[in-house]
């Protein structure tokens, strides 16, 4: 669903639209980037995941969004947030352009996104994170998450099975 951008002291974070297309993808099927992400291997994308973002302006039941530095207007990500149907239970995902690990981009990313998920309605936040991503347990842990459940999820197109833990935040 489109909404209104979401402005922290270093980014914008805007809905995605089609002609954002092309730079999500750019990190999702990246080898380094992606690696730890359900999405396929660049060699495995088929044409309608090639094409995810057409008439995503009008997808309802989620937020997908894009990242760009405010100074510079350079891409830094995406994420996005899918309410439950409570609209109490939100959850999240997020992939950082490796030029921009290790800068306190996720983190200040996440705590934007839980910020708009608690403003409309939102209490309790999940996501689900690899357990060998060490980077993104660490600011999902740091942020106040906690591990709900452990579990695994397969990289689509491969036989690759990722461990994964789901962690859960609950704001009053």
């Amino acid at each position: 669903m489109l909404t209104y951008d979401l402005i922290t002291e270093r980014l914008i974070i805007k809905s995605t639209r089609e002609e954002h297309g092309p730079l999500c993808l750019s990190i999702w099927l990246d080898d380094e980037m992606g690696k730890y992400l359900g999405d396929p291997p660049r060699d495995k994308a088929n044409e309608k995941y090639m094409n995810f973002a057409k008439g995503i302006e009008e997808d309802e039941g989620w937020y997908p969004f894009v990242v760009f530095s405010k100074d510079s207007n350079e891409f830094i990500g995406t994420c996005s947030m899918v309410p439950m149907e409570d609209m109490k239970h939100w959850d999240l995902g997020y992939c950082i352009h490796k030029k921009y690990w290790r800068q306190g981009y996720a983190t200040e990313m996440i705590k934007a996104l839980i910020s708009f998920g608690y403003d409309k309605g939102g209490r309790r936040f999940t996501a689900d994170v690899a357990q060998e991503n060490i980077a993104s347990n660490a600011v999902i842990k740091k942020l106040g998450f906690t591990i709900q459940k452990e579990g695994s999820f397969r990289k689509q197109g491969t036989n690759i099975v990722y461990d994964d833990y789901t962690y859960e935040l609950h704001l009053e």
